[in-house]
């Protein structure tokens, strides 16, 4: 068995280099069984009942070939995309995770998450909540696509004016002790995104993997067999 591991996209226009090669590399996939989308795919994604926003077209058009092709479709809500809607499991028939979940695949049981919950922050975290209640989804309801898009997008810029992207840093000294603490659990592996810099670490014949960006370092994880690596796609 195949399955593919990607978080941390951030695509705003098809037109965009990392949004182009997304589809290049997805195009190039055969046989593929799973693809894990571990949050943040999407610069901003609020998921509505019957529409969808036109920029991200061409990936759902996409995916929606591969599940048709029998790609079953695993997407973890990041801290960009949420309420992610009936599109993705109505018609793509994929499995939507709020939060993290353990998930039997090829014989191992792999821990999904997109890795924001790690954030010891508490108003990080309320603001997470907020975005996630029921109030949010009620006003996806009221307010028209554009002005929740226009207002998404103000966000996403603000927020990236505040943390550019030279502050990467290694994750491993947070991911260590929650991924011990779910191998103690029973899972195999943990794998998530959020952290933009790509890990893998062995411990006692299990795996932490954070798949890193699809913005510059085009990384992702790869498992065939029951056995993880973690790759880059050069086109």
């Amino acid at each position: 068995m195949k399955a593919i591991f990607i978080a941390d996209a951030h695509l705003r226009r098809p037109e965009d280099r990392n949004y182009r090669r997304l589809l290049d590399f997805l195009d190039r996939q055969q046989d593929l069984d799973g693809l894990f989308l571990l949050g943040d795919i999407f610069e901003f994604w609020l998921g509505y009942r019957h529409v969808v926003f036109t920029a991200y077209l061409p990936l759902l058009e996409k995916l929606r070939q591969l599940a048709t092709a029998g790609t079953k479709i695993y997407f973890v809500e990041g801290n960009h995309d949420f309420h992610l809607g009936p599109y993705f499991t109505e018609v793509l028939g994929g499995t939507v995770i709020p939060d993290q979940q353990l998930v039997e695949w090829d014989g191992k049981k792999l821990l999904l998450c997109h890795g924001d919950l790690l954030n010891p922050n508490p108003n990080y975290q309320r603001l997470r909540r907020f975005w996630r209640s029921g109030l949010v989804r009620l006003l996806a309801k009221i307010i028209h696509p554009d002005p929740v898009w226009a207002f998404g997008i103000w966000l996403c810029n603000l927020s990236k004016n505040k943390h550019p992207k030279n502050c990467r840093w290694d994750p491993s000294p947070m991911l260590i002790p929650f991924a011990e603490k779910e191998f103690s659990a029973g899972a195999d592996a943990v794998l998530c995104g959020h952290f933009h810099h790509p890990v893998d670490r062995p411990i006692d014949n299990k795996q932490i993997i954070a798949v890193g960006d699809w913005i510059e370092q085009f990384s992702y994880a790869e498992m065939i067999d029951g056995k993880l690596s973690l790759k880059t796609y050069s086109d």
